[in-house]
């Protein structure tokens, strides 16, 4: 379980890395132990992400049962919260920055908890037509390209790697979510 001072240092250093201050990657606990306290963003952020799925369901017509639909989701959320992870570990391996996997792993999954709080109103207020049109529009790429950038950024500072490498690296994390959605929706048809 995480302490409730791991998590404060821990917010504060994401809330300093979303201004994109690499001295907030120093409130992290960069162990092992950090490293699995960071997946707790993860139930934190698993209520509001319910609740956008759930709108999800009502507002649109899914061609599938409500329990497959649900269940699918739930496979995807924790699929996304694992895979890239994994696939990091490799990639740490391969190009020799393994002594920078925890630091990197931890500011990730702090990092994400800051993008979804921005993402998932605005997606929120997508799904229900609170925005459409050229504010929809306008919202989404803010929010797109925040979410990059913030990857973007905490990718090339906490594992001291070029702007060139920590592209490829968001590249990589975006390919592995289009391709969990892509077997997502694969599941629900």
């Amino acid at each position: 379980m995480i302490s409730a001072r791991e998590a404060t240092l821990s917010l504060m250093g994401a809330m300093r890395l979303a201004r994109f201050d690499e001295k907030g990657a120093l409130f992290f606990n960069t162990t092992v132990q950090g490293f699995w306290n960071s997946f707790w963003v993860a139930a934190v952020i698993a209520p509001f992400h319910l609740l956008y799925i759930a709108l999800i369901w009502q507002n649109e017509d899914i061609p599938t049962t409500a329990a497959r639909y649900f269940a699918t989701e739930a496979i995807i959320y924790v699929m996304g919260w694992v895979a890239f992870p994994l696939a990091m570990v490799y990639v740490c391996r391969r190009m020799n920055w393994s002594e920078r996997f925890l630091a990197f792993g931890v500011a990730n999954n702090w990092a994400d908890l800051i993008v979804s709080a921005f993402f998932i109103p605005v997606q929120i207020a997508v799904v229900t037509n609170l925005l459409t049109g050229s504010a929809m529009s306008l919202m989404l790429a803010v929010a797109i390209l925040y979410s990059l950038g913030l990857s973007w950024f905490v990718t090339r500072h906490t594992l001291n790697i070029s702007a060139l490498a920590a592209s490829g690296v968001v590249t990589v994390a975006v390919f592995i979510n289009f391709f969990i959605r892509y077997w997502g929706a694969l599941l629900m048809a």
